[in-house]
C-alpha cells in the first residue's frame, strides 16, 4: 500500500533562501566573528531550544510507538479481512476503510506538526555561524593558558635578569678596555723598567769606564812618580853617600844636614798623608755624586715614560665606566617600566573591552527579557483561562470550585462521579447497538446466501462464456477485457479516495458492485492466468536472449582479441617490408586504423615509452646508421636469414683462417695447421648452431619485434 506524502512547505509561505548547507563558519582570527557568533547564539537561546526539542522528541517518540501499534493493528485487521469470505468482506470493508483513513489523517497531521517544528528550528539556526572553528580556537586558547602563564612568568624572570644584566655591553667593553689598558700598562711598565735599567746600566758603565780611565791615569801617574821616586832615591843615595863622605870629613856639619833632611822627610810625609786624606774624601764625594746621578737618571727615565699619564687615564676611564654602567642600569629600568606600563595599558584596554561586551550582552539580555515581559503581559488572563479550562474539563464552574475546598481531589471525585454516570449511559447505548448489530448480521447472512446463489449462477455463465472465448483470438479477448473493465466503473459508480487506497468503493455503488463481482471475477482470473503464462514465456525467452547476448559478447571479445593478435602479426610483417609496402599500409582503411588504435592503447606504458624512445633515437640517427639498423633487422627477422648470416660468417672466418694458416705456417706443417683449423671451424659451427637454436626458442616464446624496436647485439 502506498500513501501519498504531502509536499513540505514553509509555514510562512516561501521557503527560506538560505539552505542548511550554506551555513558556514566565520573567518576565525577576528573579534567581530566571535561577537557575531555570540549574538547569533544568544538570540537562538540554545537551552530553551533544547528543552523545546526534548518535548517535541518525546511527543514524536510517543507518536511513533502509537503509530507502530496502529499499523500492527491495521495489518492484523487487513490479514483477517483477507481471510474472510466474500459476504463478510462487504460488511467489514467500511470499518477497515475508516481505520485507514484515520491513520492517514493522523500521519498527515503529525507530518504538518513535524514540518512546523523543523521550520521553527531551521528559522532559528539558519543564519547561525558554525561554532566548530570558534570552539576550536577557544579550546586552543584554553589549552594554551597554562603555557601562556608559564611563558609570562618566564618572560618576567628573563626581563628581571635582563635588567640586572643591562650594563652587560658596557661591562664587556669596559673589560676589553681594561684588558687592553692593562696590557698597554704592562708593556709601558716593562718598557719603562727596561729603559730605567738600561739607563742605569749605561750610567754605571760610563762611571766604570770613567773610573777605569782615571785608575789607568792614576796608575800611570803613580808609575811615573814611582820611577821619579826611584830616580830621586838613587839620587838621594848618591847624595847620601856624598854626604857621608863629606860628613866623615866634617862630622859636625854632617849632623846638622842629617837633621835638616829628617825634618824635610817628615814634612813631606805629613803632606803626603794630607793629600791621601783629601783623595779619600774626594773619592767618597765622587761615589755620592755617582749615586745621585743614577737616581736622577732613573727619575728622568720615569718622568719621560707615560706610566703616570696611564695611571691618570686609567682612573678617569674607571670613573667613566662606572658612570656608563649606572646609565645602562637606569636605561634598562626605564625600558622595563615602559614595558610594564604598556602591558598594564593593554590589559586595561582588554578588560575594558570585555566589560563593554559584557555590558552589551547584559543590555541585550535585558532587552530580550523586557520583550518577553511585554509578551507575557496577558499572563493573568491566560491563567484565568486555564482555570476556566480546568473547570470545564473536570466539570463545574470557577465559582463552584471556589465555594468548595478548592483542592484537586474534590474536583477529581466529582469528575469521577460524572464519568461513572456517563459510562452507565454508554453501556445502555452499547446494548442497543448490539441488538441492532445482531439484526444487521442476520440480514447480512441472508444477503450472503443470496450472493452465493448468484455466484453459482454467474460461475455457470462464465464457464459457458469461457468455452466460447477459447475459439476467439487474443486481440478480441483483450478488447473484450478492456471493454468490460471500462464499463465497470460506470456500473459500480463513483469511487471514494479512501476506498481507492484500500481497493474498496463507496456506499452508493455497493449493491451494483455486488451484482458485478460474480460475473467479472472469473474473467479477471482467466485473464490473470493467461498473463501469468505469457509472462512466464516472456521470462524464458528473455533468459534465452540474455544467454545469447552473453555468448555473443564473449564471441565479440574473443574476436577482438583475435583481431588484435592478427593486427600484431600484420605489424610484425609490415615492419620488414620495403618502403612501398609501408606507404600502402599507411593509407589503410578505417577498420585497420581502429585496430591500430586499439593495439597501441593495449600496449604496456613501458612498451609505449620504449617505442617512443626508439623512434626518437631513430630520428637522431644518420642515414648510414638507419641503413645498418634496417639490414640488421632484415637479417634477424626470420630463421632462414639468421641461418644464412651465421653460415656466411662461418664461411668467411673459415676462409680467413685458411689464408692465415697457409701464409704463416711452413710447408711441412701445412697439414697440421689445416687439421687445427678444421677443429676450430667445427667448434665455431657447433656454437653458431646452438646460438641459432636459442634465438629460435626465444622467438617462438611469443616475443614480438615491434616496429620501433632496436635489435640487441
Amino acid at each position: 500500500m502506498s500513501l501519498a506524502v504531502p509536499q513540505i512547505k514553509s509555514p510562512g509561505g516561501a521557503r527560506p533562501t538560505t539552505p542548511l548547507a550554506r551555513v558556514g563558519s566565520p573567518a576565525p582570527g577576528g573579534s567581530s566573528s566571535f561577537e557575531k557568533a555570540l549574538n547569533s547564539w544568544t538570540l537562538i537561546d540554545l537551552p530553551s531550544l533544547q528543552k523545546k526539542m526534548d518535548t517535541n522528541a518525546l511527543e514524536i517518540e510517543e507518536f511513533q510507538s502509537q503509530s507502530v501499534v496502529n499499523r500492527k493493528d491495521l495489518a492484523a485487521k487487513t490479514k483477517s479481512f483477507k481471510k474472510l469470505e466474500e459476504p463478510e468482506k462487504l460488511s467489514q470493508i467500511n470499518p477497515l476503510l475508516k481505520a485507514y483513513q484515520k491513520e492517514i489523517d493522523n500521519l498527515t497531521k503529525k507530518n504538518k506538526e513535524i514540518e512546523n517544528i523543523f521550520y521553527q528550528v531551521y528559522k532559528s539556526v539558519a543564519e547561525a555561524p558554525d561554532p566548530k572553528p570558534l570552539l576550536g580556537v577557544s579550546l586552543d586558547a584554553i589549552n594554551k593558558v597554562p603555557e601562556l602563564d608559564r611563558l609570562k612568568e618566564e618572560k618576567q624572570s628573563l626581563e628581571q635578569r635582563l635588567l640586572n644584566f643591562a650594563d652587560y655591553d658596557q661591562l664587556r667593553s669596559k673589560l676589553e678596555k681594561i684588558e687592553k689598558s692593562l696590557k698597554e700598562q704592562a708593556d709601558s711598565r716593562v718598557r719603562a723598567k727596561e729603559e730605567e735599567w738600561k739607563a742605569l746600566v749605561d750610567e754605571k758603565q760610563r762611571n766604570w769606564n770613567q773610573k777605569q780611565k782615571e785608575s789607568d791615569k792614576t796608575l800611570s801617574k803613580y808609575k811615573k812618580d814611582l820611577e821619579d821616586l826611584k830616580v830621586s832615591g838613587e839620587v838621594m843615595k848618591l847624595k847620601l853617600e856624598s854626604q857621608k863622605r863629606t860628613l866623615n870629613d866634617d862630622s859636625g856639619l854632617g849632623e846638622e844636614s842629617s837633621s835638616g833632611a829628617t825634618l824635610k822627610t817628615a814634612s813631606s810625609m805629613i803632606e803626603l798623608e794630607m793629600i791621601s786624606r783629601d783623595a779619600e774624601t774626594l773619592k767618597v764625594r765622587v761615589l755620592e755624586l755617582e749615586k745621585r746621578n743614577e737616581d736622577l737618571r732613573r727619575d728622568l727615565s720615569i718622568a719621560q715614560s707615560d706610566v703616570e699619564k696611564d695611571k691618570a687615564k686609567e682612573l678617569s676611564n674607571k670613573r667613566i665606566s662606572e658612570l656608563e654602567s649606572e646609565t645602562a642600569l637606569l636605561v634598562g629600568r626605564l625600558e622595563q617600566e615602559r614595558r610594564t606600563a604598556e602591558s598594564l595599558k593593554s590589559a586595561t584596554s582588554s578588560k575594558i573591552e570585555s566589560l563593554t561586551r559584557e555590558v552589551e550582552n547584559l543590555q541585550t539580555e535585558l532587552k530580550r527579557l523586557h520583550e518577553n515581559s511585554l509578551k507575557m503581559v496577558d499572563y493573568d488572563e491566560i491563567k484565568k483561562e486555564l482555570e476556566i479550562i480546568k473547570s470545564v474539563q473536570f466539570g463545574g464552574s470557577i465559582d463552584e470550585i471556589g465555594d468548595e475546598s478548592g483542592t484537586l481531589d474534590t474536583i477529581v471525585l466529582q469528575r469521577n462521579k460524572q464519568l461513572t454516570e456517563d459510562l452507565v449511559a454508554l453501556r445502555q447505548n452499547q446494548e442497543t447497538l448490539d441488538k441492532k448489530c445482531k439484526l444487521l448480521e442476520d440480514r447480512l447472512g441472508e444477503s450472503s446466501t443470496e450472493i452465493q446463489r448468484l455466484r453459482e449462477l454467474n460461475f455457470k455463465l462464465e464457464t459457458d462464456l469461457s468455452s466460447v472465448q477459447q475459439h476467439s483470438s487474443d486481440n478480441w479477448e483483450a478488447m473484450s477485457m478492456i471493454s468490460s473493465v471500462s464499463r465497470a466503473p460506470s456500473i459500480r459508480g463513483r469511487v471514494s479516495p479512501a476506498s481507492s487506497i484500500a481497493g474498496g468503493f463507496s456506499g452508493e455503488g455497493l449493491e451494483q458492485q455486488q451484482q458485478q463481482d460474480s460475473s467479472i471475477l472469473p474473467i479477471i482470473t482467466q485473464q490473470r492466468d493467461r498473463f501469468r503464462l505469457r509472462n512466464k514465456e516472456l521470462e524464458d525467452e528473455t533468459k534465452k536472449q540474455f544467454s545469447k547476448i552473453v555468448e555473443l559478447k564473449r564471441e565479440i571479445t574473443s574476436l577482438k582479441n583475435d583481431n588484435r593478435e592478427l593486427y600484431e602479426r600484420i605489424r610484425f610483417l609490415q615492419s620488414f617490408e620495403n618502403s612501398r609496402n609501408r606507404t600502402t599500409a599507411a593509407s589503410s582503411s578505417e577498420p585497420e586504423e581502429r585496430y591500430r588504435n586499439t593495439y597501441e592503447q593495449g600496449l604496456h606504458p613501458i612498451e609505449q615509452f620504449r617505442m617512443a624512445e626508439s623512434k626518437r633515437i631513430s630520428s637522431k640517427m644518420s642515414p648510414f646508421e638507419r641503413i645498418f639498423v634496417s639490414v640488421t633487422r632484415t637479417v634477424l627477422s626470420t630463421k632462414l636469414t639468421r641461418l644464412l648470416f651465421v653460415t656466411y660468417c662461418i664461411g668467411l672466418h673459415f676462409l680467413v683462417f685458411l689464408f692465415m694458416v697457409y701464409f704463416t705456417s711452413p710447408s711441412s706443417e701445412v697439414g697440421g695447421g689445416f687439421s687445427d683449423v678444421s677443429k676450430v671451424v667445427g667448434e665455431a659451427a657447433s656454437n653458431a648452431h646452438n646460438l641459432v637454436d636459442v634465438h629460435d626458442a626465444i622467438a617462438g616464446g611469443g616475443s614480438v619485434v615491434n616496429e620501433g624496436s632496436v635489435p640487441i647485439d
